[in-house]
């Protein structure tokens, strides 16, 4: 069977005009027995099965595309998320090392300031275990020209009716002087009087005294000294550590 070039209709073998459209019927252009003579037929089976495959590679790039772009999001995603958590690793690091190091020092300035004061505190006891006369412990001074404690004593009688006595040296120099002074008195930590400031002139060598307005149930073992001028200001201060016992005791 032949068919049309033209219509595509089936002629006979031996025809030469198609018989629907009276085209000429030529064996080298036409279509013979479903298959193809020349390549100027159409041929429908191959340009469906050729449709197919350009479909299936259009499909098969855009899948090729589609992985390839979740594989470097996916690689992408995995990268940031270890670096974040090298760094959340390395700031806690960093955090117990200094909380390591701070309690260190805190640690050991605890154990210098503990034993600063015991050393302090066994000085001293030392010092007063090994020391005939009381302990002078501070003193302030306000201006070289004015009076001073420079020295002195205290001493207490043996019966309980007894008053406690300060004797202090201020200087030769300051005979005359009008001075102001308050002593108080302490056992234990306990105040023993009230140290009311009393007004006391300097005698030609340099001394005041003056008696506690009581005496006392126990004998002091503290004794805090301060030195006014005539108009209230203070000139100087001394605290001087005594013994609980009767006599004298100069510092």
């Amino acid at each position: 069977m032949v068919f049309c070039s033209n219509c595509s209709a089936e002629n006979n073998d031996s025809a030469k005009f198609c018989k629907e459209c009276g085209n000429p019927l030529n064996t080298s252009g036409s279509i013979k027995n479903n298959y193809i003579t020349t390549g100027n037929a159409p041929s429908a089976g191959i340009n469906d099965n050729s449709n197919l495959n350009n479909s299936n590679k259009s499909i098969n790039s855009d899948s090729s595309k589609s992985i390839n772009k979740n594989l470097i999001i996916i690689c992408l995603t995995i990268v940031i998320c270890a670096i974040l958590i090298a760094g959340a690793l390395t700031l806690f690091s960093n955090d117990d090392n200094s909380n390591g190091d701070s309690n260190l020092l805190s640690d050991s300035a605890s154990l210098n300031a503990t034993g600063s004061a015991d050393n302090s505190l066994n000085n001293l006891n030392d010092s007063r275990s090994t020391d005939s006369n009381p302990v002078e412990t501070s003193t302030q001074t306000t201006h070289s020209s004015s009076p001073r404690i420079l020295s002195g004593s205290f001493s207490t009688g043996s019966s309980s009716s007894d008053k406690t006595y300060c004797n202090l040296y201020l200087g030769s120099e300051h005979g005359g002087k009008k001075v102001k002074i308050s002593v108080l008195y302490s056992n234990n930590g306990h105040a023993l009087n009230q140290g009311k400031i009393v007004s006391k002139t300097v005698n030609s060598d340099g001394y005041v005294k003056l008696a506690s307005a009581s005496a006392f149930d126990y004998y002091p073992d503290d004794a805090y000294i301060t030195l006014y001028d005539s108009d209230g200001n203070i000139l100087d201060r001394k605290e001087v550590y005594l013994y609980e016992d009767s006599g004298i005791q100069r510092f």
